[in-house]
């Protein structure tokens, strides 16, 4: 093994040494050029992929940077938007609040919101986030900024539910703006799906007309606060069972779509009022 080593490296040194001397060495850069092309293309794949592979992290990198930065800006721009939309709200619902405040400067109001929704075949209920805790009682008033809506009918630590005045165990002493006319509010099973209420007349009817503003009376009975708007006349007809004139009272609160309702007041009593 030594011999034939020592024979390899003699051969190595002397066959440069004599294609040098015969004026041979472009021909055997030639030769090693040749020999070393393959390894020359293959470590420049590797060199290729190499920095093939580290661009696609460092790219990686950028662009997750740059989604980061995309999402934060979005972030930003929804909470903006998010709270534009709430103070939009807030003043909306401040203004109708001092509106009717102004209207009915004697009432007692607690603002509430509506939390959640119950429909059924008989009832549609509507619960606030108020209750006793917030001095709410069954049988107060619950209006909004178009009207009256309904009642407490339940009430916990920290919530109530409404029931509303289309409900057919609604009843309320009423009276028209205009000719001054008393009667009586009720839910209706037939009216109910379409919003709406019906007025059946103490005494004469006599001059009542469509379009007659309804508001509600001080009954004895009665559970509600005297004086908030209910709704208009929209149909007057004869009972044909019992022959008296009926109307039809289209309450100025949407109740055929509650859906729209989410802010609330409730009457919890009279300013002058001595407890």
């Amino acid at each position: 093994a030594f011999i034939i080593c020592l024979a390899a490296a003699i051969i190595l040194t002397l066959v440069p040494t004599l294609v040098a001397a015969f004026g041979g060495v472009d021909l055997l850069r030639s030769f090693a050029g040749t020999l070393a092309k393959p390894f020359s293309m293959a470590g420049a794949k590797i060199a290729e992929a190499v920095n093939g592979f580290t661009s696609v992290f460092s790219d990686y990198d950028r662009l997750k940077e740059e989604n980061e930065a995309l999402k934060e800006e979005l972030e930003y721009y929804k909470d903006k938007e998010y709270n534009e939309q709430l103070l939009k709200d807030q003043n909306s619902w401040l203004k109708d609040y001092i509106n009717f405040h102004s209207s009915n400067p004697s009432f007692k109001l607690t603002d509430a919101r509506v939390i959640s929704r119950e429909a059924g075949n008989y009832s549609e209920v509507l619960t606030l986030n108020k209750g006793t805790a917030h001095g709410i009682k069954q049988k107060m008033s619950v209006v909004t900024a178009d009207g009256l809506l309904g009642y407490v009918s339940e009430v916990a630590i920290d919530w109530c539910k409404v029931t509303t005045i289309t409900e057919a165990k609604n009843s309320i002493a009423v009276y028209t703006e205009r000719q001054g006319a008393q009667g009586i509010l009720t839910g209706d099973v037939a009216l109910r799906e379409q919003g709406l209420c019906k007025m059946t007349f103490y005494g004469s009817s006599e001059g009542v007309q469509l379009g007659d503003r309804v508001y509600t009376s001080s009954g004895e009975k009665s559970i509600y606060h005297p004086d908030i708007f209910i709704g208009e006349i929209t149909e007057i007809k004869i009972d044909s069972d019992t022959g008296e004139v009926v109307a039809t009272v289209t309450p100025s609160v949407n109740l055929k779509d509650n859906s729209g309702i989410s802010s609330v007041m409730i009457v919890c009593g009279y300013s002058s009022e001595v407890k």
